[in-house]
């Protein structure tokens, strides 16, 4: 999946995404403290909520992505807008829920089904006869259908990255038995393809798929020079006090050996930046095919010369796509401006706009002074 365009509207909190075209591989988010970044993330993960039966009080969307098989679809809607209401989840009372007043879905621009609450339903270009329900998607209610169906896959591939949820590097995860034998013969794409946790993904490359765990390896140890060898392995239960030892064995610990230290460092050890670093490129060897990734704040944790190698491996992830928010001069100055979306804000108007727009120049260093300029301009017109 590569979203292409979007448009997004939450009236009850009264803030609107115009327009916004999005780059197929990189797309770095830019401007000040509280312009509307992270919300921007926020919306496209709304989508995929949506898509999957989730009922959210006054918001409109507009979205058009092209699927890896290059079709292109256009999925826009419109839910009622109720006072001093919540996100609401798909298990509440449908009486607590907001309605979908419309919503559209076309492939290669012809119309696959339209709902409105004056003429219902029309499907395929005739009147359905499908009662549904009005407080979810129609991509959620038909997912069974052949076009719609794959319509919630590509929005199931957009994914908030799992980097963050793990930079405590002293959570221990689980690796049950029952997960080791269902994977023992697996390849790569099931794996990535698989809902569990990213360092439980890498346990099972480290264990059953070993060529790309190296891959994984040697892109860190490039990064980090003294490191020798790491490995992915349950604790060893005579390490354990007695007390733990039935808690903690199928508990799995990432490893690190450096170079002329006899020891291995244990996880709990490891420097966050070292062990966030490990799993941004784990992230990005054993992420799904053609998935969206949102980063927020891409420099939390990472040193400086963790950025460049990590920028580096998404660049060459040319079939995911990225959106990245950050306030780092340093990763925004080392980011070719083509990548850059500009990112504004009036009142509850949020406006993003490429470089080029804004005639930034094609030089990084001059492009940085630019942009820093017309960030200064847009707060003072917000003054």
């Amino acid at each position: 999946m590569k979203l292409k365009k979007l448009e997004y509207e939450d009236k009850e909190y009264q803030w609107k995404l115009n327009f916004i075209e999005f780059s197929s591989n990189l797309n770095l988010l830019v401007g000040v403290s509280g312009a509307g970044k992270t919300q921007i993330l926020k919306a496209i993960n709304r989508l995929k909520m949506i898509a999957n039966g989730i009922s959210l009080n006054g918001v409109c969307w507009d979205v058009t992505f092209v699927t890896q098989d290059e079709n292109l679809y256009r999925w826009r809607g419109k839910f009622e807008t109720r006072q001093n209401n919540i996100i609401i989840k798909t298990d509440s009372d449908e009486e607590d829920q907001c309605k979908i007043i419309y919503e559209y879905l076309a492939k290669n621009e012809k119309s696959i089904i339209e709902r409105t609450q004056e003429k219902g339903i029309i499907f395929q270009d005739q009147l359905s006869p499908f009662k549904l329900s009005p407080f979810k998607s129609i991509i959620e209610l038909l997912s069974e259908e052949e076009n719609i169906k794959l319509v919630q896959q590509e929005f199931d591939k957009i994914i908030e990255t799992e980097s963050a949820k793990y930079l405590d590097n002293e959570d221990i995860l689980r690796l049950p038995t029952h997960i080791l034998k269902k994977y023992e013969n697996c390849d790569l794409s099931e794996i990535k393809n698989t809902e569990l946790p990213l360092p439980i993904k890498l346990a099972l490359v480290y264990r059953y798929i070993p060529e790309t765990f190296n891959r994984i390896k040697s892109v860190f140890i490039e990064i980090f020079k003294k490191v020798e060898d790491i490995k992915v392995e349950p604790f060893n239960q005579d390490e354990l006090p007695l007390a733990l030892a039935d808690i903690l064995k199928e508990a799995i610990l990432i490893k690190i050996k450096e170079k002329d230290i006899e020891l291995w460092i244990r996880q709990h050890n490891i420097s966050s930046g070292m062990f966030k670093t490990l799993m941004y490129i784990s992230e990005l060897y054993l992420s799904p095919d053609n998935c969206v990734i949102l980063i927020d704040e891409f420099e939390n944790s990472l040193g400086v010369n963790c950025i460049d190698s990590v920028t580096e491996l998404i660049l060459e992830r040319e079939d995911l796509q990225f959106m990245i928010t950050s306030h780092h001069p340093y990763i925004i100055n080392n980011i070719s401006p083509r990548y850059w979306k500009i990112v504004t804000r009036h009142g509850g108007l949020v406006t993003v706009k490429k470089a080029e727009d804004f005639h930034i120049s094609a030089s990084r260093q001059k492009a940085f002074i630019d942009l820093i300029n017309i960030l200064e301009d847009e707060e003072d017109l917000e003054d």
